[in-house]
């Protein structure tokens, strides 16, 4: 095939991300059109709304089609973008230094040839011929490498919805035997809060109500209590985290710490008030913070192919 693309998607519990866009990892399947046509995707004779309810957290992404089905909106938008309707791609993917013994079986998972979809009714074909799979974190850094070469040390701290990834770089360089992934990522914010509220107020509270609050915007909440307790339990989940870091090694109050992914905003936003109690030293968010990663598969690609 004449047509080439490459592109980086980062496969995340709660979103898939790439350049041209950010949405939801779920989707509602059916064997008829849906009522509602937006965001569809029909694929192996099924429709596929693609958004909603994120699916269930799992270790291994690649047990079944659910991540390759979710990855092909993320191909239909870059082929729309450039114009195209079939083309062979390089596929950038990854995974965390803690997971990355999967890494041949996710690179065997999504490379696929003549993959035959529909997208917001209109027709691709695609063939994935080469699939490369980078660390999560460290790939959204080397785009930032310039910037901060200069650092002798710095933690970078990957904000994920299920995990918080963390790796030491040095010089520039990541300390491989430093990474870990801890179970704090924004989910577990998330239901401790639910559990709060349904505790204190008796009201079910749904986790789109609470993530969009979280995010600076305002849900409708009708009882005054409801935005005291997520603040509340906000400050001391990030106090509870930043406490588990410390506990696993890192310094925080001595050494850059680089944030990045989809909760660096909420955790930034409760350590400017101030109420961390010395946990933690300066902080910065990484620049294009939830892309990050899927923009610097896409570098990282390239520059291998200029390598060959």
């Amino acid at each position: 095939m004449e047509n080439k693309t490459i592109i980086g998607v980062d496969h995340g519990n709660r979103f898939i991300k790439s350049l041209e866009g950010i949405y939801s990892s779920g989707y509602v399947e059916s064997l008829t059109v849906p009522p509602i046509t937006e965001n569809l995707l029909y694929y192996n004779d099924k429709y596929y709304s693609i958004g909603g309810n994120r699916v269930k957290y799992r270790y291994d992404k690649t047990l079944d089609e659910t991540f390759f089905i979710l990855t092909l909106p993320a191909l239909a938008m870059r082929l729309n973008k450039e114009g195209l309707t079939s083309a062979d791609a390089i596929l950038g993917v990854g995974l965390p230094l803690s997971h990355f013994q999967l890494k041949q079986k996710f690179i065997n998972y999504f490379k696929r040839e003549n993959i035959d979809f529909t997208y917001n009714q209109k027709k691709y074909q695609v063939n994935i011929k080469e699939v490369m799979c980078f660390p999560q974190a460290i790939s959204g850094y080397m785009l930032h490498f310039e910037k901060y070469r200069g650092i002798d040390y710095l933690n970078l701290l990957d904000f994920g919805q299920v995990t918080l990834d963390a790796v030491k770089i040095h010089q520039g360089k990541p300390i491989i035997n430093s990474a870990i992934s801890l179970n704090w990522g924004m989910i577990k914010l998330v239901k401790k809060i639910q559990e709060q509220i349904r505790k204190e107020t008796g009201i079910e509270i749904s986790e789109e109500q609470i993530e969009m609050t979280l995010q600076g915007k305002k849900a409708l909440f009708f009882d005054d209590r409801i935005d005291k307790i997520i603040k509340t339990a906000t400050i001391a989940f990030v106090n509870e985290m930043l406490d588990e870091l410390r506990e696993n090694g890192y310094e925080l109050q001595a050494t850059m710490n680089l944030l990045m992914g989809g909760g660096a905003y909420i955790v930034q936003k409760t350590l400017d008030l101030g109420q961390h109690q010395n946990r933690i030293g300066y902080t910065e968010i990484l620049a294009e913070s939830q892309i990050a990663n899927a923009l610097g598969y896409e570098r990282l690609i390239k520059e291998a192919l200029r390598r060959r």
